[in-house]
């Protein structure tokens, strides 16, 4: 059965560049060509999350479908110059001169790498390429090395969706230009999938993380995930206890409670004590604060409650004998409660009532 346009339906229109159909309607996903229909009728530069809610589609996806056309030329980030479309060369950067995606993280200076995590000696580009792959360069990759087809199969049964050109070219880059092996990329989108992360270029920051801190083992990317789960699990747990309002940590937050976990052994029962403390002391939480804290008690070998209750009578007794009240017995009346009943930072059945009964 032969189909034709209904004249009707010419009745409210609007524009759609020939390059589309002409060059880019065998290239492109559905998700990609829905994003730019969606913001051909719209015409007033909706934002990336309006169109994902609006297609009922993940953001980061939506972001990759924009980059898509933006390499092609159809779309151009606001207040910047038209960028040609890409002919060939897909693994070649941009000039440093065109406006970089969002989507994969960036240094603040390319040359050198980032404070923390520090490299594993391994120098990385500053970003995946701009440029991505061609379908034929994908179908020559394919051809040249058979494991990336059973990478690509698997990946769909995790994803539980078909892996188009996005993916594809993300999967193909995180092995050739941050050198993962396939089992750890495939480690990198079952990890961005439990964290509900399945966006592509969530799964290419992954990528870049690990491959900074060097993980290119199994082993290696195990150990990252359960530290990784067992920060968040504290987090979870002091939020409960307080009123800490993001639900997930910073990066800055999770490179603290890393050395608090990990290094020093202390769980959310530490931590909740140098939180009041610090809220105490500064009016606030304060992540450097708590961590002068917390590495304090470290030094003196604290690792109950209890502990930190002892070191708390010493230090008021040692500041008692340093600097002597006028009137001990005034002093001393003012400070009984708070050492007997343990007030604020110390109050251990304030903390328990909390713990098992979170509001």
């Amino acid at each position: 059965m032969d189909f034709e346009i209904n004249p009707a339906a010419y009745r409210n229109i609007f524009a759609v560049p020939s390059a589309v159909v002409d060059d880019n309607i065998r290239l492109a996903s559905a998700l990609q060509l829905k994003v730019l229909l969606f913001m051909l009728r719209r015409g007033d530069s909706p934002s990336c999350q309006a169109i994902a809610e609006a297609l009922c589609a993940d953001k980061a996806d939506v972001s990759d479908a924009m980059i898509f056309w933006r390499e092609r030329g159809l779309l151009r980030e606001k207040d910047s110059n038209a960028l040609p479309p890409v002919q060939g060369g897909a693994f070649q950067p941009q000039p440093a001169s065109a406006p970089v995606p969002t989507d994969f993280p960036r240094s603040e200076t390319p040359q050198q790498p980032p404070a923390k995590p520090e490299p594993a000696g391994k120098p990385l580009p500053a970003e995946l390429p701009i440029s991505r792959p061609s379908h034929e360069q994908i179908a020559k990759r394919l051809e040249e090395c058979k494991e990336f087809s059973s990478l690509f199969q698997e990946a769909q049964m995790v994803l539980g969706k078909t892996i188009g050109y996005d993916g594809q070219s993300v999967l193909i880059m995180m092995h050739d230009s941050y050198g993962l092996p396939f089992e750890v990329i495939l480690m990198a989108v079952e990890y961005s999938v439990s964290q509900k992360k399945a966006g592509y270029s969530s799964i290419g920051k992954i990528g870049r993380l690990w491959s900074e801190l060097g993980i290119d083992t199994l082993e290696g990317a195990m150990q990252y995930i359960e530290e990784h789960n067992a920060v968040n699990e504290v987090w979870h747990k002091l939020r409960s206890l307080t009123d800490i309002a993001n639900r997930t940590p910073t990066e800055k937050q999770r490179r603290y409670l890393t050395a608090w976990v990990k290094e020093y052994g202390y769980g959310e029962d530490i931590i909740y004590y140098a939180y009041e403390e610090s809220v105490d002391r500064t009016g606030k939480m304060s992540m450097p604060y708590m961590d002068k804290i917390i590495r304090s008690w470290h030094e003196k070998g604290v690792k109950t409650p209890m502990d930190i209750q002892r070191e708390r009578a010493n230090w008021e007794k040692e500041r008692s004998l340093r600097q002597p009240a006028k009137n001990p017995s005034k002093a001393a009346a003012k400070k009984q409660p708070r050492l007997l009943e343990g007030e604020a930072s110390y109050d251990l059945e304030s903390y328990k009532k909390k713990a098992y009964n979170p509001e």
